[in-house]
């Protein structure tokens, strides 16, 4: 038996040099940490034990039984450590803490075990039957390690056996089961030592049995089943050093494992991992939290959950539920919602200075404009008529500044509507170049026109914003040229047997663009070579406002330009057809000469039709009466709300135009009170105003106003508005193409 021990502890010495040698090959955590101090406190207990079985006399003895115990206090706390480890089940730091302590105390009183009783009371050096042994009895912290151990091993072995039977990888479930079984054969013999169950433990410390079985058992764990494989290693801490925090459940709803940053997030984990909590109040504050889509918030923290399945071949075994820190995302959120509310602030702002602006602005404009169109009715004189014309002229152009800025505006705010409608391309060419002939022949350029005749005669698109864009870069080409000549090209494709592309190419000899300045031709309020053409009238937005035109239609705008030569703008259109007619040549149709262009003749006559017209500005009633004073219609005008709503009261009206922007009660109040007063009368109501901001006809639909025109006020389109509304009983010489 002798022999056999000897044996034994020699096999065991290189058993645990292994253990120690892998520890050290395979270091990458303090998993291989707590198992090379266990594997160094063991191989430093069993050298002791060597010397003590060889020992002659009672000093060799007691010297090699202090150096053992260098070892042996530490062991069963360095396994305990290693299993937590391993399983990834918290303990606290300060429990750590105070065993290493007590583990201290103990040896120190075993340094000096003859001279205190601490730790043996009494002991005595014996040989039986070859075994040099030291019978003793046991003193207070003799005891306490003793429990200590015992406490080690019961509760190592229980938490990796919770961990076993949580676990689903096979592999990992074997390293498990034979840690169970190393720690429990390590309790096994710290029992069989304390109570003396076997003859040969009254001579030998059989306690390097269990360390023997365990060794085994932890070498074939490390080889075998790769306990301490770098790759699970590296997993497991890349895992822990996550910001996510990492919660997973087994099919039972039960949590089987936690990383470092769920247990932070949920400081309970780290206690129920020591108890048979399931740990359901986590799992259900987390599922709550996703189903009412509202984030975790704790610690000053916001935590955003997520969970996925765990499948196995096709089984679900589990859930993962992943906890993102997203504070400072949710920050980032909130200050954007934040800026976002200045800007919608100050953008609403804006949309009120440009209604303002549009009202004080058109106001004025409004009464030149109309009071000029009166001069040009009723004047034969040709001077006065040239000079009423270039009045008329300066006017529009103000007003197209005025229009630029709040085209812009509905743009900036996705409220520019894009509304397809049957025309005549021969027509709309035709006006073209009417509206861009006067300009162009005073400034002594040439107009080179090119129309294919084969365009089919009728088209459905909208007409305004394709006029608005070609003339816009018409109206750019004549203002930058100051010699020689200007190009407009309509052409066509033929997409399919319903749709054509028509082809827009507007051409300059003009000043040309620079190629450092071609990424600011498109940019709001940014006139290019500012300072050779400074003299030229304009807001920088015509061209920004054409490429957003045609990107709304589905379309853009190509440049081409050499400086100092001249340049070329392009964009083409898909548009349905409506007939395939040929159009033929636009200005034969068309003609719209100088001599027409004073003729005016009203729309209709109604003398049986009672209109009112409301309207704070005096000067404004007077152009809408003196523009409709041909068509014999009965006109009443008001001042104010209260003054229009009690002539509403006492007479019946077929329509009533009312302005917006009035003091004292506005155009949308006195609208409310004039239809709570309506009676069996029911007159069409519509908003007169100069507010042409983005929106405007939608507020004013919205209001209850059956229509909406804005000023200034032309006199053929107020007069096709009345036309359009007011009962056909009551109109005379009404033309057909009204």
């Amino acid at each position: 038996m002798y022999q056999f021990v000897i044996i034994l502890l020699c096999l065991t010495i290189i058993g645990l040099f292994a253990v120690c040698w892998f520890s050290l090959k395979k270091w990458s955590g303090r998993v291989h940490a707590y198992l090379f101090f266990s594997g160094v406190s063991n191989l430093i207990y069993n050298v002791a034990c060597l010397f003590e079985i060889t020992a002659k006399d009672q000093q060799t003895y007691v010297t090699a039984l202090k150096i053992g115990y260098l070892g042996r206090v530490w062991i069963g706390f360095a396994l305990f450590l290693f299993g937590l480890e391993l399983c990834n089940i918290y303990f606290p730091v300060i429990l750590k803490t105070i065993f290493a302590v007590v583990h201290a105390v103990i040896y120190t009183t075993i340094i000096g075990l003859e001279f205190n009783t601490l730790y043996y009371s009494s002991m005595k050096f014996v040989v039986s039957d070859g075994f040099p042994t030291l019978p003793h009895t046991g003193g207070p912290l003799y005891y306490t390690q003793t429990m200590l151990n015992l406490f080690y091993s019961v509760l190592g072995v229980t938490l990796v056996i919770r961990t076993y039977l949580r676990e689903k990888n096979r592999i990992a479930k074997r390293r498990y089961l034979l840690m169970s079984v190393a720690l429990f054969s390590v309790g096994t013999s710290y029992v069989i030592y304390f109570f003396k169950l076997v003859p040969l433990a009254r001579k030998f410390d059989v306690m390097i049995f269990g360390f023997a079985i365990c060794n085994v058992l932890m070498l074939i764990a490390i080889i075998k089943y790769r306990m301490l494989d770098a790759k699970t290693a590296a997993r497991n801490y890349v895992i822990d050093e996550l910001s996510e925090g990492i919660i997973v459940v087994d099919h039972t709803n039960k949590i089987s494992y936690f990383n470092k940053p769920a247990q932070r997030l949920f400081p309970v984990l780290s206690k129920k991992s020591l108890i048979t909590d399931d740990g359901s109040g986590v799992i259900d504050s987390i599922e709550n939290s996703i189903r009412n889509g509202e984030p975790i918030r704790m610690n000053d923290r916001i935590y955003t959950p997520r969970s996925n399945k765990l499948v196995i071949e096709g089984n679900e075994v589990g859930r993962l539920y992943a906890l993102g820190d997203d504070t400072e995302q949710y920050h980032y959120m909130n200050e954007l919602r934040k800026q976002r509310e200045l800007a919608d602030e100050a953008n609403r702002a804006k949309s009120q200075f440009l209604a303002n602006m549009s009202h004080e602005i058109r106001t004025p404009i409004n009464a030149i404009l109309g009071m000029d169109e009166m001069v040009l009715r009723n004047s034969t004189e040709k001077e006065i008529l040239d000079y009423a014309e270039d009045i008329r002229s300066s006017g529009k152009t103000l007003l197209a500044l005025i229009n630029d800025i709040l085209d812009f505006s509905k743009v900036e705010e996705g409220k520019m509507e894009i509304i397809p409608v049957q025309y005549e391309p021969a027509a709309m060419m035709n006006d073209l170049v009417n509206m861009v002939r006067d300009r162009a022949t005073q400034k002594g350029l040439a107009i080179n026109v090119e129309f294919d005749a084969k365009i089919p005669r009728l088209l459905k698109g909208d007409e305004i914003r394709i006029k608005q864009c070609a003339l816009n870069l018409l109206t750019n080409a004549v203002k930058y040229t100051k010699e020689g000549r200007i190009g407009l090209k309509v052409g066509f494709e033929t997409i399919d047997s319903d749709h054509v592309r028509l082809d827009f190419t507007v051409s300059d000899t003009g000043t040309g663009i620079r190629k450092e300045d071609m990424n600011n031709l498109f940019t709001p309020f940014v006139r290019i070579d500012e300072e050779k053409n400074r003299s030229i009238e304009g807001t920088g937005l015509g061209i920004s406002i054409t490429r957003r035109l045609l990107e709304l239609m589905d379309s853009e705008l190509k440049v081409q330009s050499e400086y100092g030569r001249g340049s070329v703008f392009s964009f083409s259109i898909r548009q349905e057809v409506l007939d395939r007619s040929e159009s033929g040549a636009y200005d034969r149709k068309y003609d719209s000469g100088d001599a027409k262009k004073h003729e005016y003749k009203e729309l209709f006559h109604a003398p049986d039709a009672r209109i009112l017209i409301v309207d704070d500005i005096k000067m404004n009633l007077t152009v809408i009466t003196k523009l409709l004073r041909k068509t014999e219609l009965v006109m009443d005008t008001a001042r104010s709300g209260p003054e229009a709503i009690k002539m509403a009261s006492e007479n019946a009206y077929d329509m009533i135009f009312i302005d917006h922007l009035m003091p004292d009660m506005d155009g949308i109040e006195t609208l409310h009170h004039m239809k709570e007063n309506e009676g069996d009368n029911h007159p069409v109501y519509v908003a007169l105003t100069a507010n042409a901001i983005s929106g405007a006809r939608e507020m004013y639909l919205d209001a209850g106003f059956r229509d909406y025109i804005s000023k200034p006020v032309e006199g053929e389109k107020l007069e096709k508005l009345i036309v359009s509304y007011l009962p056909p009983e009551k109109l005379l010489d009404t033309p057909d193409s009204v």
